[in-house]
């Protein structure tokens, strides 16, 4: 945990804006961002861990009438991991006694969902190259589809590959028209995991 804290950080001190790129970030052909987002796997003894990004990208096609299309790397390091809480909880409930002989049998019941066998928590380092739809005006919506290199803690999400294919969406909003944005996107990385946080493009 302390070595992906220690890379968050670089990555934070390494993209962290200048007022220069604040003010530039879509009239100029590439731009780049920082990020914080939940990572949410799909297994019910998993809870929500936390990631920061750094993001590069390149206008692949400029403002247009009808948006634009970018190409974007997308960088994601957990920095809070999400808690294992162990394999799923069984309950018993004792049988009632009868009038004649001795009391029934009890019921077990096992807690249902899906459940990872892993006792790791919930750690990711994600990779994605992505391309970006963005439609026009200061306010707008963003769709994504890419492929991405994924690592985990979770033997199961390993074991069914570290390259996925990956789509999106969200919206973002512009300061200026020329100007950084803040933009709110969900990511589903693989069949297993997703992601969904705020990101500031410069």
């Amino acid at each position: 945990m302390l070595r992906h804290s220690l890379v968050a950080l670089a990555l934070l001190a390494v993209a962290a804006p200048s007022q220069a790129q604040l003010a530039r970030s879509f009239s100029s052909a590439t731009y780049t961002g920082v990020g914080a987002a939940q990572l949410k796997a799909d297994f019910d003894n998993l809870k929500t861990a936390y990631n920061l990004d750094a993001i590069g990208g390149y206008h692949i096609v400029p403002k247009q009438p009808w948006g634009a299309i970018s190409a974007e790397l997308n960088l994601g390091v957990t920095v809070s991991p999400g808690r294992n809480e162990g394999p799923p909880q069984t309950t018993t409930t004792p049988g009632g006694g009868g009038i004649i002989g001795g009391g029934g049998g009890g019921t077990t019941t096992t807690e249902e969902g899906r459940f990872t066998n892993s006792d790791n928590d919930l750690q990711a380092f994600i990779l994605n190259v992505q391309g970006v739809y963005r439609t026009p005006g200061r306010f707008y919506g963003i769709g994504t589809v890419g492929f991405g290199l994924i690592s985990t803690s979770i033997e199961e999400i390993e074991e069914s590959g570290r390259t996925s294919a990956s789509f999106g969406g969200g919206i973002g909003f512009k300061f200026g028209e020329e100007t950084a944005a803040v933009e709110l996107l969900y990511t589903r990385v693989s069949d297993e995991l997703q992601t969904i946080g705020f990101r500031l493009i410069y």
